[in-house]
This record gives structure tokens, C-alpha cells and sequence, in this order.
């Protein structure tokens, strides 16, 4: 019989485990030595679909795959009976059952395996208020620990589980019930938040479609970049990621770019320089200019340059490099004058559309880029907000942390070198990568790999990018594996 300060220890050992698999595998490796079985199953009772989850199993003389399968909570399975009575079952002999039982064994895995199984001892786990939430199984008492079951010295090694074993497992069932709530519980809060972040991402690359995808390559190329890093512990010795550190990182890559939920879409989405609309009120301008110069009998090389000029403003709109002869153009433009059939005098460009054209290079005004350099700041603003748990704490910073340069000349903090979380470094180098590479934007195509490669080590040797970090991005082409998983 078992202790006191043993079902104590037991007790507090099990509470603290947050993590469900983590507790199944500690609970069950418990058990089976209290209890002296060579093997053991856990089943999570699902109440809305009113099935048993198959979730965990040990065997300590076969090591075989384990695949999770769901089956009916009712009377026709061992299992199945000790959650519909809810009371410990003790079979001296699953092949040989009392007929008042309406269930019988299903021998297929001892069929596919060479096991043997004889005496099983299986009792219902609830919680505190008395609901079931499980069912715990262990199959065959060994006489002694160290014995090997096969299907030849079964008849000499199991023993059947006696009157102190079912003592024994219902007072282990208080404790066990109490340990798994708490872990479900934890694990319904961990999934109830990875569906809300999901949702949020979704929310994220929803309002740009665009990139819509970004967040999630990002977050692949980052989480890829970060786990194999932490593994590699000749080139990385002082970063190792526990399974919360990467939980937390992964949280933050998927919501980097949260605060892009507030920039105006208009700002967002703008593919050209001018916004939808503007080019066709120019040309419409450009259209009543050459009509009236035709009626005023203009010259034919000024009627002519009209159209040279439209063709400027036409190319000028497109995010490209502005050069000289199509800035000259747009001067000509600003300064050309016309009156309109009502006498009113224009220009063919007005000073917005001229000041958006004359951008040189890209598609943003300084303001517009500000605007949209805001979405960090708001990341960071919005995140804080959260009352993260402890080991998501560095959420709000790490998310804000992909435009900050190694030189301090980032955004939005102005942090410099080592001041950057080397989470935000990675994450800086997977954003600019996947920026560069990405086929889903129409205003520019994909960049070559060699050649997006070739700018994070330029971004690097300038002090935006972490070297080390670029170059064993590149060097070791992790990107590669993330790629052939979206293919």
C-alpha cells in the first residue's frame, strides 16, 4: 500500500505539469510503477461528441508508433464501460471475460504486435466535481518490474491486479483527475489563444490582400531560421530556445504586422503613386487639352507632345526609379496651361498629382511612408495591452522588432545591435526575404532567391541586418525548406 507522503509527492509532482502530453507521459509512467504494469493507455473523454480520445499510451516491452483514434463512449469497449458506470473494472483475464460483461476484448493489437495481454485494471478519471474526463488503463501486473512480456512467459510473468491495486487506483483517481483538469484546462486556454492569434492573422493579411500570406511565410521562415539555429549549439552556443520561447516567438511573427489594422487601405494597398481614379481624371484633363489646342489650331509638335507628355505621366505612376527626362516631363506639365471650353484655365497637372508622381522611388510620399512605418508602433501599442501570461511577455516587443537596424537606424524604438532581441533580428531578416520574394504582389514580380540572397548580404554589410544571421540564413539556404513546403 502506498504512503501518504507518496500520493503527496505524486499529487504535487502531477499539478505543476502544464503541458498535457508532458502529463499524460508523467502520470502514466507513475501509475504503472505504483502499480507494477507493463503497460498503460489514456483515453480524454470528448462530452459533446460523447467519444473517448485515445491520446496516450506506454508499453514497456514493445516500442511501437502511436496514432490517436476516437472511439464511441459506450458499453461494447472495456473503456467505454468504465466511463458509462464510471467505476473500476478489474479483469483477472481479458481473454477469458465473465459473460456478464456486454463488452469483449478486441484482439487485433496483440494479433499485429506478438503481445500478450492479460489482466487489465481500468478506472474513470473525473474532475473535481465528479464529471468524467477520462479513463486510465494498465494492462498487465507484472510479478517483478524488470520483466519483458511476450506472448510465451505472459502465463508466468502477469499476475491479475488485486483489492490494494483498486484501492490504490481510486485514490490515485482524485489526483490524477485533479492534475489533467488543470492541463486540459491549460491546454483549452493555449488553443483558445492560438485560435485567436490565427484569426488575427487572418485579419492582418485580410485588409492587404496583396501580401496576403506574408505573415505566415514570415513566421515559417523565422520559426525554421530560430529552431535551427537554437539546435546548433557549435555556431549558436549562447541561444537555446525553450518550447515557450518559441511558442512566444511564434505568437510575435504571426502578429508583426498587427497595427497595419488601423493604416488607412487606401495608404496600404497603394500599388502605383497615384490612387485609383487620379490617372483617369489626368488623362480625361490631357483629353480636353488637346481638343482645345486642335480647335485653337495649335501645331501639330505641340498637339503631338501632348501625347509624349501623357505617356510621361503614364510612366512616371509606375513605382519605378524616377529618371531625369520624366521628371523633366512632369515640370512641363505642372507649368503647361489650357483653358477649357467654359474659358477656365488648368494645368495639366495639379500640384498633389505632380508632388505624388515626382516620387523617386517606389510608391509612397514621406508621409505616406511614415504612415506606414506607424504600423510598428501600433503593433507595440496594441500587444501591451495584453495581460500575456509570463512566457509571453516579450510578445508586444519581439513583434515590433523586424524594421529595427543593427546601426539604430530603425524603427520604431531606434534600438541598436545586442539592444535588439536576437528574436527580432531573425524575424528582420525573414520579413525583408519573404518582401523580396513574394510572387503574390502585382505591382512588382518575384524576385530571384539568388538575387534577394544577394541584398540581405548587402542589407547586412550596410549594419541593417544582423550579419551572422544573414549569413547563415543564406549559407545554409534555410529558406529552401520553407519554400518547398509552400510549393
Amino acid at each position: 500500500m502506498l504512503t501518504e507522503n507518496a500520493f503527496i509527492e505524486l499529487a504535487y509532482s502531477l499539478v505543476r505539469i502544464r503541458d498535457l502530453d508532458e502529463l499524460l507521459g508523467t502520470m502514466l509512467t507513475r501509475i504503472r510503477n505504483m502499480l507494477d504494469a507493463d503497460a498503460g493507455s489514456i483515453f480524454i473523454y470528448d462530452s459533446e461528441a460523447d467519444e473517448l480520445i485515445f491520446k496516450y499510451t506506454q508499453n514497456d516491452s514493445l516500442d511501437l508508433p502511436f496514432n490517436a483514434f476516437r472511439m464511441p463512449a459506450n458499453e461494447n469497449s472495456i473503456a467505454g464501460f468504465c466511463a458509462v458506470r464510471n467505476s473500476i473494472i478489474n479483469l483477472e483475464d481479458v481473454y477469458n471475460l465473465d459473460p456478464k460483461f456486454p463488452f469483449s476484448f478486441n484482439p487485433s493489437f496483440d494479433k499485429m504486435s506478438g503481445y500478450k495481454t492479460v489482466s487489465m485494471l481500468v478506472f474513470p478519471i473525473n474532475d473535481i466535481n465528479g464529471r468524467l474526463i477520462g479513463v486510465l488503463q494498465l494492462i498487465n501486473k507484472k510479478n517483478y518490474q524488470s520483466a519483458l512480456i511476450t506472448v510465451e512467459n505472459a502465463a508466468d510473468v502477469v499476475i491479475p491486479f488485486d483489492q490494494t491495486d483498486e484501492t490504490t487506483a481510486h485514490s490515485l483517481s482524485g489526483i490524477v483527475g485533479m492534475a489533467l483538469e488543470n492541463a486540459l484546462l491549460y491546454d483549452s486556454i493555449e488553443q483558445m489563444w492560438a485560435g485567436f492569434i490565427e484569426a488575427c492573422m487572418t485579419a492582418i493579411d485580410s485588409r492587404d490582400p496583396v501580401t496576403g500570406g506574408h505573415s505566415q511565410r514570415v513566421t515559417d521562415y523565422t520559426m525554421y531560421t530560430a529552431e535551427t539555429m537554437s539546435e546548433d549549439m557549435e555556431v549558436w552556443p549562447d541561444f537555446n530556445l525553450s518550447p515557450e520561447d518559441l511558442r512566444c516567438l511564434k505568437y510575435s511573427c504571426m502578429l508583426h504586422d498587427f497595427g497595419k489594422l488601423v493604416i488607412s487601405e487606401n495608404v496600404l494597398q497603394k500599388a502605383n503613386k497615384l490612387y485609383p481614379g487620379m490617372l483617369e481624371v489626368i488623362e480625361f484633363r490631357f483629353g480636353i487639352a488637346k481638343a482645345m489646342a486642335k480647335l485653337a489650331g495649335k501645331p501639330e509638335e505641340e498637339i503631338e507632345e501632348l501625347g509624349s507628355l501623357l505617356n510621361m505621366v503614364r510612366k512616371a505612376n509606375v513605382p519605378t526609379v524616377l529618371d531625369d527626362d520624366t521628371s523633366g516631363g512632369l515640370d512641363k506639365c505642372l507649368t503647361y496651361e489650357f483653358k477649357d471650353y467654359d474659358g477656365n484655365t488648368h494645368t495639366l497637372l495639379t500640384k498633389d498629382e505632380y508632388d505624388y508622381l515626382s516620387i523617386k522611388r517606389g510608391s509612397l510620399t514621406n508621409e505616406e511612408r511614415s504612415i506606414i512605418q506607424s504600423h510598428a508602433n501600433h503593433t507595440f501599442d496594441f500587444l501591451i495591452k495584453i495581460p500575456w501570461t509570463n512566457e509571453l511577455k516579450l510578445v508586444p516587443i519581439v513583434a515590433a522588432l523586424h524594421h529595427e537596424r543593427i546601426d539604430g537606424k530603425g524603427y520604431p524604438f531606434g534600438l541598436a545591435g545586442d539592444q535588439i532581441h536576437m528574436q527580432g533580428r531573425i524575424m528582420a531578416v525573414a520579413d525583408i526575404f519573404d518582401a523580396l520574394t513574394a510572387a503574390d504582389r502585382p505591382y512588382k514580380k518575384a524576385m530571384p532567391v539568388e538575387k534577394a540572397c544577394a541584398i540581405l548580404k548587402e542589407e547586412a554589410e550596410r549594419f541593417a541586418l544582423d550579419k551572422k544571421v544573414v549569413d547563415y540564413f543564406v549559407d545554409n539556404a534555410l529558406y529552401e525548406v520553407v519554400m518547398r513546403r509552400e510549393d
